[in-house]
């Protein structure tokens, strides 16, 4: 880590006035060493330019690979030293970057490119690796990640160690890490957003190649891609939890996949459901003033499992019937989709997500009907409850062309507290076929295991497919994203990597043009190669 200090002060430098302004950046005039000399053994860099100068923020600006120690900061009015801690490793090739930390000091005119590259050695090192980074998501260049070399270890802590050799990428997402010494690396990537140099997997993205580079004196890498993401880390725990009067709720630090919930007494057994994917809230309809004994097992998206007994307390009402009364949340439901959504032709789902358990209903209550007069009858096959009868879903085919209206009744459903909804009526447009278009494609060497998923231009999912060959219905005309997941495990989602158990995150590859449809028409042909070669 290095520090800067200011060991010297100049007289007042004031810019000049009038004139034509200064449109022209300081040139290097000299330093010491010269770039590309070798057995350069002294503890002071060197640079003198031909203008005055200042250097804005150069701690962070100024890579120095391999990483050479602490040093001071001497300014000159037109030049500045770097004065190092100690002498430079024997037989090693440094390269300093300083970006855009030198400048003028008149119009504030940066040098671009400023590098200095010499030898503590008797030769130059010339090896390069370079390549670009993007988010594994949406493919899209990623600008400031730190690439760094490592010396290949098995047991590697990207949390504690710094790399050895490193650069950070442009706007296009490029990198290029020069001048590397022969050995045999690991190369990483890592959104290093508080620039401390190394991993923080809390909250910052990384990707690496799974191989080991062997870096001899003639090679010459490029092309390489990585793509970044967050690491599924972060062991699954119990945060907090919240009592309440009426409710009691566990909350979690990741989303939930699976909950299994067992009460140590049976005859205290309560209701619960999720509320949300990190939260498991239990209601107190018993009215219960004893500690209540469970037992947990929940289980988060990678497959890992945490089990725990529990005990649930709810908050003392004292006898306060008004508070308990305040306390209760409103009943309510949301639909999907709503009031004047449009649909696809010929078979809906239609889901209600309620904020509480159903205790009770009557499905029979509940009418469809297509160009509102035609009734499409619903029977029991076209229900389906989930969540602990908090999610009812409503699947059926229906010969409608223009509307679908869906009538709930007041009293259909009754939730654990013994409140009702209000009466809802939705009406729902169906898609005219020529107001829309069509995408075909193929995904091309890749297994049965697929998830093809056409994205918005903010990369949220509109639709998608399992299918090697797959079709896309019913798409407004515009730009859309599409790409592929190879979903190796067939959970029907996209897993990320650890690199702690040097596990890669799942393929994801996208088609490499932006997809424009327009109305009415068909766009076929379409093709994703998932092959590496």
């Amino acid at each position: 880590m290095s520090t800067i200090a200011f060991l010297t002060t100049c007289s007042q430098q004031i810019s000049p006035t009038g004139g034509k302004r200064d449109i022209v950046a300081p040139k290097l005039k000299t330093s010491i060493p010269f770039n590309k000399q070798i057995n350069y053994n002294e503890k002071i860099i060197e640079l003198i330019f031909d203008e005055y100068i200042v250097v804005d923020n150069l701690q962070q600006k100024l890579q120095i690979t391999p990483d050479a120690g602490e040093y001071d900061v001497k300014l000159e009015p037109t030049g500045l030293k770097l004065i190092f801690k100690k002498y430079f490793e024997k037989d090693n090739t440094y390269s300093l970057a300083f970006g855009d930390a030198v400048k003028d000091f008149s119009e504030k005119n940066p040098v671009k490119n400023l590098k200095l590259v010499f030898s503590s050695g008797s030769k130059i090192d010339s090896a390069s690796i370079s390549g670009t980074i993007r988010d594994i998501q949406s493919s899209k260049p990623l600008l400031d990640v730190l690439v760094g070399l490592y010396k290949k270890n098995d047991t590697l802590n990207l949390e504690k160690i710094k790399p050895i050799y490193f650069t950070r990428t442009d706007s296009a997402g490029l990198f290029s890490v020069e001048n590397i010494r022969s050995g045999t690396y690991q190369l990483v990537a890592i959104d290093d957003k508080n620039r401390s140099m190394t991993y923080n997997s809390k909250n910052e993205r990384f990707g690496y190649l799974e191989d080991s580079i062997n870096v001899k004196p003639n090679t010459q890498m490029s092309g390489v891609t990585i793509g970044l993401y967050y690491a599924e880390n972060l062991p699954l725990k119990a945060r907090n939890s919240v009592s309440r009067l009426n409710y009691y709720t566990l909350n979690y630090n990741k989303g939930l996949e699976k909950i299994k919930v067992t009460f140590i007494d049976s005859k205290d057994s309560i209701p619960f459901f999720q509320p949300s994917s990190t939260e498991i809230q239990f209601f107190n309809t018993k009215n219960s003033k004893d500690t209540i004994r469970i037992k947990t097992i929940v289980t988060d998206s990678s497959g890992v499992e945490l089990e725990t007994i529990q005990k649930i307390k709810f908050k003392d009402n004292k006898g306060n019937i008004k508070e308990i009364a305040k306390d209760k949340e409103a009943f309510r439901a949301t639909i999907t989709p709503n009031y004047n959504d449009e649909i696809d032709p010929e078979i809906i789902k239609y889901v209600v997500v309620f904020n509480k358990p159903i205790e009770k209903y009557d499905l029979t209550q509940i009418k469809m009907y297509s160009d509102s007069t035609k009734e499409e009858v619903l029977t029991t096959s076209n229900f389906e409850w989930s969540n602990n009868k908090s999610v009812l879903s409503i699947n059926r085919k229906f010969v409608g062309k223009k509307e679908l209206k869906i009538d709930i009744p007041k009293g259909t459903f009754i939730s654990i507290e013994n409140d009702t909804l209000a009466t809802s009526k939705v009406k729902l447009k169906i898609k005219n076929e020529e107001d829309y278009g069509t995408i075909i494609g193929n995904i091309l060497n890749g297994d049965s295991n697929v998830i093809v998923e056409l994205l918005d231009n903010n990369f949220k999912i509109l639709k998608s497919s399992g299918e090697l060959q797959f079709k896309f219905n019913f798409v407004k005309p515009g730009e859309y994203y599409l790409r592929a997941i190879e979903d190796k495990n067939n959970n029907k989602k996209w897993d990320g990597g650890n690199f702690k158990t040097k596990k890669q995150p799942e393929k994801i590859k996208f088609y490499p043009e932006i997809i424009k449809l327009r109305k009415n028409f068909i766009l076929e042909g379409l093709e994703i190669n998932l092959s590496t070669k």
